[in-house]
C-alpha cells in the first residue's frame, strides 16, 4: 500500500518555482481546539523526554497547495504554522475524517543525493518521533525563521541548510539541484517538496566530510541502479519512510524512464 500523494511532478530550477506565501494562511483553532492541542502536545513532550527523542516546538512553512503549470512551473501557495500544530493535528482521532486545509500540514523537505561515482545516501531514522529505524533520505522542516531570502521562502536553501547540517556537504560540493515535485504524507499528514542533489564529489569524499549536527546516527550508500534502486523501493517498502519512499520513486521515474516508474508504482502499491 502507498501511503503517499504526488501531488506535482517535473524537474525544476529555482527559477521555475513560482511561490506566493501568505502568513495568514493558518491552521483553523478555536479556544477549545487550543486547550486540546496544548494538553496534548504536553503528553507528547513526556513521552519523548522518557524515549529520548527530539521534540521542540518551532516555527514552519505550511504546505497550502501545489501544482505543475504548462509553463514547466511549479505553484507553491504557503502559509504559517509550527511543529506544535503538525504533532497534535496529525494525531489519527483528530485528523481522521477532516480536510487537510484544517490540519497544521506543515511543509518539509527531502532529497536523494547522488554522489559523483554513482551512489546514493540514505541514513537509517534514529531517535526522532515518527517512522524510527526506517530508510530515509536526508530532509528536515521547511523552517519559516531560517529559510527566507529577501522575505521570500527559499525551498532550494532550506535543502541546502538540511543536507550542510545533516552530513557536512556543502555548496560548493554540489554540482546540480533540482525539485522533482511535491508530494502528500497520508500516514503522518504533511507536505513535503522532493528533491534531487547531484554531488562533484566521490562517496568517499561524503565521509570526509563533518555534519552539523548529530541528527543523522548512521549514513549509508546504495550504489545506484535501476535494478537496485528497483529492490531497495520493492523489498524494503515497509521499512523506507513515506516522503523518502516517494522521493526515491521520482528520482527514478526521472532517471530511469516512465516504464521503470510505472512498474515499480505497481510493485509497491
Amino acid at each position: 500500500m502507498i501511503e503517499f500523494e504526488i501531488v506535482a511532478r517535473g524537474l525544476y530550477r529555482p527559477e521555475q518555482l513560482v511561490i506566493d506565501y501568505d502568513p495568514a494562511l493558518r491552521m483553523p483553532i478555536t479556544e477549545k481546539l487550543q486547550a486540546w492541542m496544548d494538553d496534548l502536545w504536553e503528553q507528547k513532550l513526556a513521552v519523548a523526554r522518557e524515549q529520548g527523542t527530539l521534540l521542540f516546538d518551532a516555527p514552519i512553512f505550511r504546505f497550502v497547495s501545489a501544482s505543475s503549470r504548462s509553463d514547466d512551473r511549479l505553484h507553491l501557495v504557503l502559509g504559517d504554522t509550527c511543529y506544535k500544530q503538525y504533532v497534535v493535528s496529525r494525531a489519527s482521532s483528530f485528523a481522521q475524517g477532516r480536510d487537510r486545509q484544517e490540519l497544521g500540514n506543515a511543509l518539509a523537505v527531502c532529497s536523494v543525493i547522488e554522489t559523483s561515482d554513482g551512489y546514493i545516501l540514505l541514513e537509517k531514522r534514529q531517535g526522532v518521533d515518527v517512522y524510527e529505524g526506517r530508510y530515509h533520505v536526508i530532509g528536515g522542516f521547511f523552517e519559516l525563521n531560517r529559510d527566507m531570502t529577501t522575505q521570500q521562502p527559499d525551498p532550494f536553501g532550506a535543502m541546502r541548510r538540511e543536507i550542510r547540517e545533516e552530513t557536512g556537504i556543502q555548496v560548493a560540493d554540489i554540482a546540480e539541484e533540482y525539485c522533482l515535485g511535491a508530494v502528500y504524507d497520508l500516514a503522518m499528514p504533511h507536505g513535503e517538496l522532493c528533491f534531487f542533489t547531484r554531488l562533484h564529489i566521490s562517496c568517499e569524499e561524503v565521509f570526509t566530510r563533518e555534519p552539523e549536527d548529530s541528527e543523522v546516527k548512521q549514513l549509508l550508500t546504495l550504489r545506484v541502479s535501476a535494478e537496485s534502486l528497483r529492490d531497495l523501493l520493492v523489498q524494503h517498502h515497509d521499512n523506507i519512510s513515506v516522503t523518502g519512499e516517494a522521493n526515491l520513486l521520482l528520482y527514478g521515474g526521472w532517471k530511469y524512464g516512465e516504464a521503470w516508474f510505472d512498474e515499480v508504482t505497481k510493485s509497491i502499491g
